[in-house]
């Protein structure tokens, strides 16, 4: 649900171009592929379609969390909140410094360690 709150958040805020990155490759094929009016989540994807159908441009990516850290961290802070939407009109102040990292084009590595069994690179 977080990503239709995102989507009419930004929409409502004039935003035009807009950026959506996800960790999730499986949420972004779902958007995408059409083929499956039987899934479960159906009325949610939908949704999204239709939102990012609207006029302005939205590119889906995908991210490593890594890639990410404020939506991560914000996803794993969010449990302080009571459940529902909350938007905040400044950053919490541990944040800081991953916003500013983020501004500044800051990347982290990511290590990926090979299940046992799968061919190394």
């Amino acid at each position: 649900m977080g990503h239709v709150y995102g989507l009419k958040l930004a929409w409502r805020h004039n935003c035009r171009t807009l950026i959506v990155e996800t960790d999730s490759q499986l949420a972004i094929q779902l958007v995408k592929d059409r083929s499956d009016p039987l899934h479960p989540y159906v009325a949610l994807l939908m949704a999204i379609r239709r939102l990012i159908a609207q006029d302005w441009i939205v590119n889906l990516f995908h991210v490593y969390r890594e890639g990410n850290r404020v939506t991560d961290w914000l996803s794993k802070h969010s449990l302080v909140y009571p459940y529902g939407t909350h938007e905040l009109e400044t950053p919490p102040y541990e944040l800081l410094q991953l916003l500013q990292d983020d501004a500044e084009g800051v990347t982290f590595a990511r290590l990926i360690i090979p299940s046992p069994g799968s061919p190394h690179l």
